[in-house]
C-alpha cells in the first residue's frame, strides 16, 4: 500500500494526538478538541522538538536533574552519538518523508488538521518555555558530575546548598 492508499484508506487514524489527549478515539473532532489539547499540553507538559534535538536534551536533563554518574567522559562521547545518529537502528534506512505539496503529504495533512494546528502551538511553547531553564546552568549534567570507575571514585559531597536546590526542585 502506498503512502496516498493508506492515507485514504480506513486504516488511517486521523488527528491521533488530539484524540488520545482529549480522549476522543472516535467520532468528529472540533475546535474545542483542539484547544483542550492545548491546555493540556500547556499545563502538563515540558515540550521538546527532534528539530532541536540539542536544546530539548538539555532541557530534559535540567528538568530531571540528570547529572553524570559513572564515567562522565564516556557518557558525554555517548550521549553526543546519540543526538548525532539517533538511536534507532533502522533510520538509515527509511524512505524520505513526503514534502509539502507532493499528493501523499496533501493527503496526511488532510486528515491531520488539529495535529499540525497543536504541533504549530508545541513549536512556540518550545519558545516560551526556554525561561523555564534560565537559572539552571548550561551543561547541568556535568555540574558535580561523579564517576564511580575513578580510582578513587568521585563523589559530590552533600552541602547545604546541593541539598536545597536537590529538593526545592524535585517537583518544580
Amino acid at each position: 500500500m502506498s503512502l496516498s492508499e493508506y492515507a485514504t484508506s480506513r486504516y488511517i487514524c486521523n488527528n491521533w494526538m488530539v484524540r488520545k489527549l482529549t480522549g476522543n478515539d472516535e467520532g468528529k473532532l472540533t475546535e474545542k478538541h483542539l484547544n483542550i489539547a492545548i491546555d493540556i499540553i500547556n499545563k502538563y507538559f515540558i515540550v521538546g522538538l527532534l528539530k532541536e534535538t540539542i536544546q530539548t536534551m538539555e532541557r530534559i536533563e535540567k528538568f530531571f536533574q540528570w547529572k553524570f554518574r559513572v564515567n562522565p567522559e564516556n557518557q558525554e562521547k555517548c550521549r553526543e552519538k546519540l543526538i548525532k545518529r539517533g538511536s534507532n537502528s533502522n533510520s538509515r534506512n527509511k524512505p524520505e518523508n513526503p514534502k509539502p505539496g507532493d499528493e501523499s503529504y496533501n493527503l496526511i495533512a488532510a486528515q491531520n488538521l488539529f495535529d499540525i494546528k497543536l504541533y504549530e502551538h508545541i513549536e512556540k511553547l518550545f519558545k516560551e518555555q526556554e525561561n523555564f531553564f534560565s537559572h539552571i546552568p548550561d551543561c547541568y549534567r556535568k555540574v558535580d558530575a561523579t564517576c564511580s570507575k575513578c580510582v578513587p571514585p568521585t563523589f559530590p559531597a552533600l552541602t547545604k546548598e546541593n541539598y536545597v536546590i536537590r529538593n526545592n526542585n524535585k517537583y518544580n
